[in-house]
């Protein structure tokens, strides 16, 4: 199911690449377009999965996706949102090192990494807190008693790979991606996303010794407990919490939020929810990140990291996560299909683009047929390359279509965005 990158050893020696999991661990595209159920049907979509193109400089690798996932997305429960493209293009340094200071605090909203597949990885937070105005959790409450995610959410979150779409569309994990990795499993977790620090995230399962990569495979334990309180007036460091959060009952369970845990240790991974271990990847060592997970494999507090981060990160790293810009000295790579938005076009050009009447192909390539479809996945149009390089678009509607051309045994060749005007 995961296909990596396989940068050219022309490029870049062999050694090199393998000693560079932060370039090879990426599930490049490799099946088209996205696609997610709306419940009723599955809708195609014009936009390309998993990740489009990797590139890297000395210091850092650049992700470029549109954040949607190459199994079938949805349906959504309760959700109305459905995923959308988002044109990332994400930074992650490829030198991390341990943050001696003041850590720095995993985001109450947004993106904390990203997926080895392109799509957000989100925190524990779902943006709100609890407010004493209302006695409710909303978007304007304190910002001290935060509420989980997974809690609050989980039900409008798809069985496959354990996500959903906000407002925007941006499809995205606060928990648990399960697509990414085997569970149960009797061998090492993959590497399943890189949190914003540089450093990896895997799946539930390492080695029982952190240093030898002989030991038996064990889930990893993460060190946080539900706290025994029955009153939310202190904060897990004991300090007074002004105001208070609600009185712990029916409404307001254990688990609701954050600060209902405490770290209690005696466990495989430290307070960040990651240890200093050897893995596949990094048979000389490395800090991991780890995702938690129950006897069960279900989601469990505090799900990728913990409340800080372990590693150096700056506010650009988090306030920029995905809108990020390739530098000139960069060396980039792709595999198997291309994302419609960024790369196709030096495969298939078309023009005027935007059109009216016809449009004209431009192709590099051999290739037999071409196909117009809506943003539904629906055929509107067709025509033989073989005798025309032009398709009469007169009767489409105002709105954006994808365009793809085939070869004569019906093989994906090229495709691009075409937008209509009227």
């Amino acid at each position: 199911m995961r296909k990596s990158l396989l940068i050219a050893l022309a490029t870049i020696g062999s050694s090199q690449v393998q000693a560079q999991p932060n370039i090879t661990s990426w599930m490049m595209n490799s099946n088209g377009l996205a696609t997610y159920d709306v419940g009723s049907g599955t809708v195609t979509m014009a936009d390309s999965s998993d990740v489009l193109e990797v590139c890297y400089n000395n210091n850092y690798v650049y992700i470029r996706s549109e954040g949607l996932a190459g199994y079938e997305m949805g349906p959504f429960p309760m959700n109305p949102n459905t995923p959308s493209a988002q044109s990332f293009v994400w930074r992650i340094t490829r030198n991390p090192t341990e943050e001696t200071g003041t850590k720095t605090a995993e985001p109450t909203v947004g993106a904390l990494g990203v997926a080895v597949n392109g799509v957000a990885l989100y925190g524990k937070g779902d943006a709100r807190s609890y407010d004493p105005m209302t006695n409710s959790n909303s978007g304007s409450g304190a910002g001290i008693w935060n509420a989980d995610a997974w809690v609050s959410e989980g039900a409008t979150m798809d069985a496959n790979g354990n996500g959903h779409p906000q407002q925007m569309g941006q499809y995205h994990y606060h928990a648990n991606p399960s697509a990414l990795y085997s569970d149960p499993s009797t061998a090492h977790s993959p590497i399943i996303g890189w949190a914003m620090d540089g450093y990896p995230i895997y799946g539930p399962y390492g080695y029982t010794n952190p240093n030898d990569s002989n030991s038996p495979i064990k889930r990893m334990e993460a060190g946080y407990e539900l706290r025994n309180i029955t009153n939310r007036t202190t904060l897990p460091d004991g300090s007074t919490s002004t105001p208070p959060g609600p009185t712990v009952d029916s409404q307001f369970p254990l688990g609701t939020y954050w600060e209902d845990y405490e770290y209690v240790g005696n466990a495989d991974l430290d307070e960040y929810n990651g240890r200093n271990c050897v893995t596949p990847e990094f048979p000389g060592g490395t800090y991991a990140y780890f995702l938690s997970t129950d006897s069960n494999g279900d989601p469990k507090f505090p799900y990728m990291i913990g409340l800080e981060y372990y590693g150096v990160i700056s506010s650009q790293d988090l306030q920029g996560a995905g809108n990020s810009t390739v530098p000139g000295n960069a060396t980039c790579s792709t595999n198997g299909f291309n994302g419609i938005a960024e790369l196709n076009h030096a495969n298939l050009n078309l023009y005027p683009n935007p059109a009216q009447g016809h449009v004209y192909f431009d192709l590099d390539a051999t290739a037999t047929e071409a196909i117009i479809m809506s943003t539904t996945g629906a055929v509107v149009a067709k025509t033989n390359l073989n005798n025309t390089k032009s398709l009469d678009v007169s009767h489409l509607s105002y709105g954006i279509y994808l365009i793809q051309v085939r070869d004569a045994n019906g093989n994906f060749v090229a495709q691009d965005k075409l937008v209509i005007t009227k």
